[in-house]
């Protein structure tokens, strides 16, 4: 971790999840729904279909399979105008990006003795930067993630590289400046590490906090705190994956049981009423998928063998999810540089992901995606925004700078249509 060339900062502590919801299950490539594609995936049955009579949405209609195209120059132009600045002598990493990329979270790190020297959580709104927290430890400590609902920033600080390194929860209210732990993680081997579980994405709406967190024996909990003097509230306990936002739900991974056999399903909550909540019949029918995002209509997510990966996608009015990008494999078109697909997300009619190579980003209003990093790097799509961060130069080299670039998803065209 440290430079934008490295996956985001909670991407490389996943803290044993892979183990609590079965390594059989989630890492071996379980296929997904049926993909529309006839790729040989076992096909779910959905709980409810969409009416015939609904008009396609957006990008919903031709082709179920996109193809690659080079990233347009309204694309770049975009991007370099939204670059965030870093200081000569500085290092960079972007944690999150909020909606319509109005504000962001980075990890700045700068030598000497001034005010930028060590490391820090640094909350950027526009061009105002404030330095929120100063790290203890400048090497070791890092920013794992962050979110934002324009009153409160949380985030949390891990004490170490490794993938069960101790860690803590903030909260910091941007009205007072005042900041707060208000999670830690459970002690495992005398309190020298965390005990394993999903790593902590923190997620705030309206002054709500939501995380997950390894609670021993294989097993974790998800949780929610209202900020301004609330209780911690147990909203699920069993074996989960980390929680996200989609629209007002908040939906994670649980492992249950099917046949006798371990099988993974998605399960949601409303985020107002903490109730258990319904999610659309394609989803709720998903076994043994990885990597779902979502912003409420638009669902995207990675399944496939390892050596065949797929991302998935599908849309409220669409009648089943599309695997709309497939990497190399026998009966495949080569793609080798889409080996393995993960970190993920979605805003609207843009999917972005991350490979071994390089971030990537699906555009549904052409069915074609793009390269959207040099190489290495990865991006944030959220609510109406695209962040990219990628290294300039050789990821570890001293001389490298890092490339930070927020932009609006409206000020983006349509990608090039793939060649008939």
């Amino acid at each position: 971790m440290g430079t934008s060339g490295e996956p985001r900062p909670g991407a490389l502590r996943a803290r044993g999840v892979a183990a609590a919801l079965g390594a059989a299950v989630l890492l071996a490539g379980t296929p997904a729904c049926s993909s529309g594609g006839g790729d040989g995936s076992r096909t779910a049955t959905p709980t409810t279909a969409a009416p015939p009579t609904a008009p396609p949405p957006t990008g919903a209609a031709e082709r179920d399979r996109a193809c690659e195209v080079d990233l347009p120059g309204g694309w770049s132009d975009a991007l370099a105008a939204g670059r965030v600045p870093v200081p000569e002598g500085e290092r960079a990493v972007l944690a999150e990006a909020g909606p319509g990329a109005g504000w962001s979270v980075l990890q700045m790190s700068g030598p000497g003795s001034g005010p930028a020297a060590g490391r820090s959580v640094v909350l950027r709104e526009g061009d105002e930067e404030r330095r929120v927290m100063r790290l203890a430890d400048p090497v070791e400590h890092q920013v794992g993630s962050a979110d934002f609902d324009g009153r409160w920033l949380v985030f949390d600080v891990v004490e170490g590289r490794q993938l069960e390194s101790p860690w803590t929860l903030y909260a910091w209210d941007a009205t007072t400046g005042r900041r707060e732990a208000v999670a830690e993680a459970e002690s495992a081997g005398g309190g020298q590490s965390a005990v394993p579980g999903p790593f902590v994405q923190a997620v705030v709406r309206s002054g709500r906090l939501f995380w997950a967190q390894g609670t021993g024996g294989g097993r974790s909990a998800v949780y929610a705190r209202d900020l301004d003097g609330g209780e911690r509230r147990t909203v699920y306990e069993g074996v989960a994956d980390t929680p996200f936002a989609a629209g007002g739900l908040l939906v994670w991974l649980r492992q249950g049981e099917s046949s006798g056999r371990p099988e993974t399903r998605l399960a949601a909550v409303s985020m107002d009423t903490l109730r258990p909540a319904d999610l659309p019949g394609p989803i709720a029918a998903l076994r043994n998928v990885r990597y779902v995002a979502s912003d409420g209509r638009t669902w995207a997510w990675a399944g496939g063998d390892p050596d065949r990966p797929r991302l998935y996608v599908w849309r409220e009015g669409w009648p089943e999810p599309l695997a709309l990008v497939r990497g190399g494999g026998a009966g495949a078109v080569p793609e080798p540089e889409l080996g393995g697909i993960d970190q993920v997300q979605v805003s609207g009619e843009l999917v972005t992901w991350r490979t071994t190579e390089a971030a990537w980003a699906l555009d549904l209003r052409s069915r074609s995606y793009a390269r959207v990093t040099p190489r290495y790097g990865y991006a944030l799509a959220r609510d109406g925004g695209l962040a990219v961060a990628y290294p300039e130069g050789e990821a570890k080299a001293t001389e490298t700078k890092d490339v930070i670039q927020l932009t609006q998803t409206a000020l983006l065209p349509p990608l090039p249509d793939c060649a008939r």
